[in-house]
């Protein structure tokens, strides 16, 4: 299967796009992508001049493994017209780029809900000419991952998890399999990041489902319990969405509920999660 057998099966032409896989320059575009939805839209709306040809619309796409691509989603182009007309807010976005406006097009555009499904899950070879980010060419479809995949487990010190990423593994665990095993079978040290200020909050996991059992409250209350956390989520409950998850420590497998809460408290020592942060005892 290809990229325009894909494409035809869902009633578009195939000569209408352009294939847009964007390197790693100026952002990480599957993080940017997931994490600042506005500033992804802003940075590819700003193109060369005549960029996208006569395209309709465009594909875009995050690097993956080598040359492959992983599929973000599809826009439709409306316009273009000189970068300097563009919104103000976007021009705002995309300043500290340091582009050259005046060489510059911003392309009005919008996503194609047709092809969300698909968004994080398709994953095709792009070829050896990655420095060539934007084709016409048709591409290979490598596969196609399973609805609410996150991505593989790596290692319990790499480890980081935004809100959403928490949720949809939590909600499919069989679809995350590599987390859910890898995760039910530990107890530990963790930290919930609050990225909107920077404050920590500490706790440790070390009853039945390990750290996947405690992260899975998480996921369906935000705040797990937490004393500070629940007054954070009451004053702001969109906060929740700037969380981020990850492991401080790995506890062995004799370890008792004493020595967590005691590994516990020398983490918060560390991190001053007391003392700015949101924890409380």
């Amino acid at each position: 299967m290809t990229l325009y057998d894909i494409i035809k099966m869902y009633g578009f032409i195939p000569e209408d796009f352009r294939f847009v896989r964007h390197g790693y320059a100026e952002i990480n575009p599957l993080e940017v992508f997931k994490d600042n939805p506005r500033l992804f839209d802003a940075y590819q709306s700003f193109q060369r001049k005549r960029k996208f040809g006569n395209a309709k619309y465009i594909a875009s796409f995050a690097p993956h493994h080598g040359t492959q691509g992983l599929f973000l989603g599809v826009w439709e182009i409306k316009r273009e017209v000189a970068a300097l007309t563009g919104p103000k807010k976007k021009l705002k976005l995309v300043e500290h780029f340091g582009w050259t406006l005046g060489k510059v097009s911003y392309y009005e555009m919008s996503p194609v809900e047709d092809f969300y499904d698909l968004s994080e899950r398709l994953i095709i070879e792009w070829g050896g000419s990655t420095v060539t980010w934007v084709q016409k060419k048709d591409k290979e479809v490598l596969s196609i991952l399973q609805p609410a995949y996150v991505r593989e487990f790596k290692s319990y010190e790499r480890t980081i998890l935004n809100r959403n990423e928490l949720v949809k593994m939590v909600n499919n665990p069989t679809n995350n399999a590599t987390w859910y095993n890898a995760l039910r079978s530990v107890n530990g040290i963790y930290c919930i990041t609050d990225t909107s200020n920077g404050k920590l909050y500490v706790g440790s996991a070390y009853g039945k489902n390990g750290l996947w059992g405690r992260w899975a409250t998480y996921a369906v209350t935000g705040h797990g319990g937490n004393k500070l956390l629940i007054d954070r989520l009451e004053k702001n409950p969109k906060a929740v969405e700037c969380f981020q998850y990850s492991i401080l420590e790995i506890l062995p497998g004799s370890s008792t509920a004493d020595d967590a809460v005691a590994k516990e408290i020398v983490w918060k020592q560390k991190l001053g999660s007391k003392i700015n942060g949101y924890n409380d005892n």
